[in-house]
């Protein structure tokens, strides 16, 4: 399986202590994943102090991001579709990062290769779901893995309480403007895994299309 992600979710599950868990949820480990060649700089890993209060906010993120960077692979250019290019750039809400995970998900559809894109930007998976040409996207149905799915994914191969816990130990380690809104809602010490699902779900409504649950 190759496992693609964005730098967002990746922050997201590090601030969790997650990165295995939805790893393990997915049948997969760190060798499987592949990330963008750009992460290392554009989270600014070469100045801790900035890295922490800029992106990833909080030490143990920082340290997980960088223990994870060890052992997974990075992707290198993506191969040219031009089809699928040219409806890419239509989209304004996809950035260059972006085009090249979708770039390179439809290469590996195109050799029967199974793969998930695991990422946390829904402004992106919003705007292909709202999308006129909704068919040129086809290979991403099932593909995507966004916060929401993945913690439901986690939920139910670990168990609620587990998945919780981590979540509310991150909420007392991690800057409060860097701590996600979804999580500040689903999970907490008054929460149940009933308000838990149905948070998750609503919150990721407006992009089931491209989603398995």
């Amino acid at each position: 399986m190759i496992l693609l992600s964005d730098n967002d979710l990746v922050i997201k599950l590090a601030q969790c202590d997650l990165i295995d868990d939805a790893l393990g949820a997915l049948e997969s480990d760190r060798y499987d994943c592949f990330v963008l060649n750009t992460m290392r700089y554009s989270l600014r890993l070469n100045e801790p102090d900035k890295s922490i209060a800029k992106y990833v906010g909080s030490v143990q993120a920082y340290d997980r991001i960088n223990e994870l960077l060890e052992k997974c692979q990075v992707l290198t250019e993506a191969p040219m579709e031009f089809d699928l290019l040219e409806h890419l750039n239509e989209i304004s809400a996809i950035d260059a990062g972006e085009q090249a995970l979708f770039l390179h998900a439809k290469d590996n559809d195109s050799k029967a290769i199974d793969y998930r894109i695991l990422t946390g930007d829904k402004r992106a998976l919003r705007a292909i779901c709202n999308y006129d040409q909704l068919e040129a996207f086809a290979f991403l149905r099932t593909k995507i893995v966004c916060l929401e799915s993945c913690m439901m994914d986690m939920i139910d191969f670990f168990g609620f309480d587990h998945v919780n816990q981590k979540v509310i130990v991150a909420r007392q380690q991690v800057a409060e403007a860097k701590y996600d809104q979804v999580l500040r809602t689903a999970f907490g010490e008054n929460r149940n895994q009933e308000h838990c699902i149905e948070c998750l779900r609503n919150y990721a409504s407006d992009i089931r299309w491209l989603l398995s649950y």
